[in-house]
């Protein structure tokens, strides 16, 4: 009796695990791309940049730039955009030609208005800015007033120019 206690023991737990992954399996949340709820376009000027040498000279882990530009929305809207690049990697072997940098930046639309980003961008090997043609993708990770609990993402291209065009796209 004991031996056939367990063994429906087993198979009730066996069908409670396949309940619970059917339940799960239906009620978890869809990681795959959503559909943006608001996309525009922001030109930005060319940047002010100062570049940082830390740590040792020359290119080297731990490098900072600081950059602020002007920019206009395809609306008309002005702002500044500003923010800091740290250097996480350097060009390795196997033909890679890149910095890895890390930054941090904020769209300021003016009074309590803003966006933050942040993300990766591959810099060229001597390159104080990003590739020209080459988009480069950050999260919107938060923002301030008008964009407060902003999440979403930007595309970022350098155009020949020298000035970058900001695709961004907002989830609500």
């Amino acid at each position: 009796m004991a031996k056939q206690r367990a063994s429906s023991g087993g198979a009730a737990l066996g069908l409670a695990l396949a309940a619970l992954l059917s339940i799960l399996a239906f009620s978890a949340p869809v990681y795959a791309s959503k559909p943006a709820t608001e996309t525009f376009t922001v030109i930005q000027a060319q940047p002010v940049i100062k570049h940082v040498d830390l740590g040792s000279p020359g290119g080297s882990h731990g490098d900072m730039l600081a950059f602020e530009a002007p920019f206009t929305t395809e609306s008309g809207a002005k702002g500044v955009m500003s923010g800091i690049i740290i250097t996480v990697a350097l060009p390795g072997g196997d033909g890679d030609e890149h910095f890895d940098r890390v930054g941090n930046i904020v769209l300021d639309f003016g009074g309590v208005d803003s966006l933050v980003l942040a993300g990766k961008s591959l810099y060229g090997t001597g390159e104080g800015e990003m590739n020209k043609d080459t988009p480069q993708v950050r999260a919107v990770t938060g923002g301030t007033g008008r964009y407060i609990g902003a999440r979403g993402q930007i595309t970022t291209t350098r155009d020949t120019s020298g000035e970058y065009k900001h695709v961004v796209e907002l989830l609500k």
